[in-house]
């Protein structure tokens, strides 16, 4: 497993709950994604938080005090993604 982190751009995603379809997307910056890590862990083979995790609403505080994302939306499922950089 290398240490480097791969080219990716990573977001917070927003899912509808009722549909599951995507809604919103907030950019996360790598060293916002470092200090995500006090309320997401990410499996122990995945260094650089490349698969989707759950974003847990009664943490969102701490989300919102690292991503100035705003308030949860009630009817949206968060979670991260990454994808390939352009």
């Amino acid at each position: 497993m290398s240490t480097e982190e791969p080219e990716v751009v990573r977001v917070l995603e927003g899912y509808g709950k009722a549909d599951d379809t995507l809604r919103t997307e907030h950019p996360i910056s790598r060293v916002q994604m470092l200090r995500l890590r006090e309320v997401i862990t990410p499996d122990a083979d995945d260094p650089w938080m490349l698969h989707s995790y759950r974003v847990p609403v009664d943490q969102w505080p701490t989300v919102e005090a690292v991503l100035r994302c705003g308030p949860p939306d009630p009817e949206l499922d968060y979670l991260t993604g990454a994808h390939a950089a352009m």
